[in-house]
């Protein structure tokens, strides 16, 4: 199978819709926050420069770039520069799926996901005169909404022929294989035979259904009901739908027949299901594992942040912490986990999907969008632990008043900056992260500048750091900073650095010898137990006082 016949098949009874076609020539007009995209967008740039920041994904911005987001995903602009040349084309659209095809009627459902997604290759000028065809095209006649679809199907299918020849074509039956798996995964809800998976993976329906069950240990058709069955359950856990409904968006037309395979599977009507305690919980991003275990609820198998707090009941996780990293852990490891339910942030979403969507449902918390609070309450809520998400942030926010008070009284109300020092690169973080526990729990003030960024959204979403150089220090005043280093070696050579450069010494705070110097893999965990113990680390270090001894200690400030 050639990737012609790929794409194609991918956009074989499929409608594209136009929701919005916008062409930015002033940079600085363009001002995406991290918010979360309504539709499928298309972002091409045109001799601009900078980054991207795509979920927690950054993408280098240098001539043409064209990236794709999904629904859901989240995008912040950094740095962006050009000139009078510089172009940003924001196009955006939802994709429909055939899900129903009789000779009475055609039903479509809204499709979120896509073969691909993030920064793509494509030929630019030829994307860039495709583009200016669709806006040329953008207007209210007929017939300039017939040139619009066929512009629009034009554009999608240029991405995905463009792209690597090991994304749409496999080179070997097991890369076949997943690419059926992947389609399962995307298109559970409409109508899927033998036969159409065949054909994708380019086998005959017999040996492709004797490679497929050796490669899983299942049919084609026995994995594809446990997609759907785990989609249903996800549905029933974040909501209460009709079953009639629910049996059509997860594949089924007979609701009646979806209810009896439903209990087959579980033991439950789908009725029951969201009722019935849940076991063998799995956590596949580390904030969340701390969520489950302050619940009082401990992971069946779980990502830790340190070994040390693993407990003998949970089977630790080795899994990516970035979107673009390999997952190199093996089904075998979930199944003897038998999980119930796998939790995660939308950062490892679509690779969960694809090794592991027939195992158990897989609900994402979102990540930027809420803050500490909003996740456990939101978790709590899928648990069935809403009370002990109650009683915790009602005791935290007691601790945390407290300890401002202790702080306040000793240390006064100073503007803390708080930098991170990477090899790279230097970024000044806001409320989210370790900034929670010394601008939220503690009360202290930012810089003026990171106070804007942060007052930009609701309290402790979406804005986590801004980079800076050290020349751009001194646009962030402070009274103290807060630097965090990756190992104790590279806090004493910062030490040295700033007690002895000039672009350092300008600042007063540097310069007074106020500022601390903390190990970033202690401070990085942003969930509620980790805060609760940096908050009592924080107290101790900002008043030498200890929360549970509440005696005096020397101010921890490192001096040149």
């Amino acid at each position: 199978m050639n990737r012609d016949s790929d794409h194609e098949l991918y956009l074989q009874g499929t409608l594209l819709e136009l929701i919005k076609l916008e062409i930015i020539t002033d940079l600085a007009e363009w001002k995406r926050t991290s918010e979360e995209v309504a539709h499928h967008t298309l972002l091409f740039f045109v001799k601009t420069g900078g980054q991207l920041q795509i979920n927690q994904t950054e993408v280098p911005l240098h001539g043409k770039t064209l990236c794709l987001l999904l629904p859901g995903m989240s995008v912040q602009a950094l740095n962006l520069s050009g000139n009078a040349n510089s172009l940003i084309y924001q196009l955006e659209f939802d994709l429909f799926r055939m899900a129903e095809n009789t000779q009475s009627r055609k039903v479509f459902e809204r499709e979120l996901q896509f073969p691909i997604h993030g920064a793509l290759q494509t030929d630019g000028l030829l994307f860039q005169r495709k583009m200016q065809l669709l806006a040329s095209a953008c207007g209210d006649s007929s017939v300039r909404e017939h040139l619009r679809q066929q512009y629009l199907y034009e554009l999608v299918a240029l991405i995905l022929k463009d792209q690597p020849r090991s994304i749409t074509t496999p080179k070997d039956a097991d890369a076949s294989i997943q690419l059926t798996i992947q389609y399962m995964q995307d298109a559970y809800h409409s109508d899927i035979n033998l036969d159409k998976l065949a054909e994708i993976a380019g086998m005959h329906p017999a040996y492709y259904s004797q490679r497929f069950k050796q490669k899983m240990n299942k049919s084609p058709i026995e994995f594809l009901t446990q997609v759907r069955m785990n989609k249903a359950k996800e549905i029933l856990l974040v909501s209460a739908p009709q079953i009639r409904d629910l049996s059509g968006r997860v594949g089924y037309r007979d609701e009646f027949y979806f209810s009896r395979r439903f209990k087959e599977n579980c033991g439950y009507a789908p009725t029951q299901y969201a009722n019935e305690p849940l076991t063998n919980i799995v956590s596949l991003s580390y904030p969340y594992t701390d969520h489950l275990l302050t619940l009082g609820i401990v992971p069946s198998a779980a990502q830790f942040h340190h070994e040390k707090y693993l407990t003998a009941e949970t089977t630790s996780l080795t899994l990516p912490l970035h979107a673009a990293d390999s997952w190199e852990i093996g089904r075998r490891t979930f199944l003897e986990a038998k999980p119930g339910l796998i939790l995660c942030k939308e950062n490892v979403l679509l690779k969960a999907r694809e090794h592991i969507g027939d195992i158990a449902p897989i609900i994402s918390v979102p990540w930027a969008s809420q803050d500490v609070f909003e996740h456990l309450e939101e978790i709590a809520q899928i648990v069935g632990r809403r009370q002990s998400a109650k009683d915790w942030i009602e005791l935290h926010t007691y601790k945390a008043e407290q300890a401002g008070k202790r702080v306040k009284k000793t240390f006064g109300s100073p503007t803390v900056a708080i930098c991170r020092m990477m090899n790279t690169e230097m970024r000044l973080y806001g409320a989210r992260n370790v900034g929670h526990v010394f601008y939220r729990s503690l009360q202290l003030s930012p810089p003026s500048r990171i106070a804007r960024e942060i007052n930009q959204h609701s309290e402790g979403t979406y804005f986590n750091w801004l980079r800076v150089t050290p020349e751009d220090m001194n646009q962030y005043d402070s009274d103290y900073v807060i630097f965090l280093n990756s190992t104790r070696q590279s806090s004493a050579k910062l030490q040295h650095q700033i007690m002895t450069d000039p672009v350092w010494l300008r600042h007063p705070a540097i310069r007074q010898g106020r500022y601390f110097m903390l190990q970033w893999d202690e401070w990085m965990v942003y969930a509620p137990q980790a805060i609760g113990q940096l908050l009592e680390k924080a107290v101790s270090m900002l008043s030498g006082t200890s929360l549970k001894q509440n005696s005096p200690t020397n101010l921890k400030i490192i001096q040149g």
